[in-house]
């Protein structure tokens, strides 16, 4: 996707920030812990996005760009602070969209999406992130691994734990490939 703000584009410019600003904003908040903070991260990332918009061609993937680049400035910020930049995410406060049955949903019964709630609300922090990153923001694998600093294959990983534990608290037996790769299906499409 290339961006185009060289003709100053202030409108252009806050479509952008309208489209980005919450979404970065939690992720920031994930991070960092504090609602303030992470408003003053993002803004300070689209300032920047602003100041730079003459170079903005060179972005392949802006929805990338944004994510690594509030990563990037949550880690100076922490940094500068002198308190712990949880790279390894194992610490970080992740809240996800709830599961809610749409009308296509109505084999799902109002009971199975609280137990597959409550069941995602308990994945570990850094396997919650990466869950989010796939499911919430739409990301790719290469990219949620870009954007969260981790390997593409740590995301496998974690993708295939938060299905596992699903599985579990569902009581579905995943050894059978058609139902592992059915739930992990349902769960990142939902």
């Amino acid at each position: 996707m290339s961006i185009s703000l060289k003709h100053n584009d202030e409108t252009k410019f806050k479509e952008l920030l309208d489209l980005y600003f919450v979404r970065l904003k939690r992720f920031a908040i994930s991070l960092l812990k504090e609602d303030e903070l992470a408003e003053e991260v993002v803004m300070d990332v689209f300032l920047k996005l602003w100041e730079k918009r003459d170079k903005l061609d060179s972005i392949d993937n802006l929805t990338t760009y944004l994510f690594v680049s509030v990563r990037n400035t949550c880690h100076n910020f922490l940094r500068q602070e002198k308190k712990r930049f949880t790279d390894s995410l194992d610490n970080a406060e992740v809240e996800l969209a709830r599961y809610e049955a749409t009308p296509e949903d109505d084999l799902i019964s109002e009971e199975m999406l609280e137990k597959l709630n409550s069941i995602v609300d308990d994945l570990p922090p850094k396997c919650k992130m990466v869950f989010k990153m796939l499911r919430e923001e739409g990301l790719s694998r290469k990219e949620t691994a870009k954007v969260l600093g981790i390997s593409a294959n740590t995301v496998d990983n974690q993708v295939a734990i938060a299905v596992k534990r699903i599985g579990e608290g569902l009581g579905l037996d995943l050894s059978i490939k058609k139902n592992f790769n059915g739930l992990k299906s349902f769960l990142l499409v939902m």
